[in-house]
């Protein structure tokens, strides 16, 4: 009887060694982004780190206030989804300005990306890119509340033409 019990104590211990293996260790992230609402003079900034995020309203009149709107610790499930997504990102891929000249206003970004020891700014302004569209959707997810939403739709914003400069 000892035997059985020691026999299924191995089977769960490797059973669980295994499954802890093919998980990475952590990687130190920060991703912050700027998102500008011109016409309507605020932005929106956001932060997220291996443990937290938070949400503020900039706003850019004269004598208006600015406000945290969402500050908050991250879940595991949440950490665990931002760093599968930003493990899984090549950063050195992306420039730092994606711009349509076409347009003067419009859908302006900035992202900043802290991962590990690499770290990239990059500017969109006007144009669609796949790669953040990724980003955005997975810190929607963790933000949750479709107020904070950050909006990047491919039916506004046009795609950025790869074999071109802009």
């Amino acid at each position: 009887m000892n035997s059985i019990k020691a026999g299924w104590i191995i089977i769960i211990c490797a059973v669980l060694c295994g499954a802890c293996k093919d998980r990475r260790p952590p990687v130190a992230y920060t991703v912050d982004i700027w998102d500008a609402h011109s016409s309507r003079a605020y932005s929106m900034d956001y932060h997220i780190s291996n443990d937290s995020l938070s949400v503020s309203f900039i706003d850019g009149l004269v004598g208006g206030h600015d406000s945290v709107l969402l500050r908050r610790n991250l879940t595991a499930v949440e950490r665990a989804e931002m760093e599968d997504y930003l493990s899984s990102m090549n950063i050195d891929t992306l420039r730092a300005e994606y711009i349509n000249h076409a347009v003067e206003d419009g859908n302006q970004k900035g992202v900043r990306l802290q991962i590990g020891t690499k770290d990239k700014t990059i500017l969109l302004s006007n144009v669609y890119l796949e790669e953040m569209k990724g980003l955005f959707n997975v810190i929607n997810n963790v933000i949750g509340d479709k107020r904070y939403k950050i909006w990047y739709e491919k039916e506004v914003i046009p795609d950025f033409p790869r074999n071109t400069k802009m």
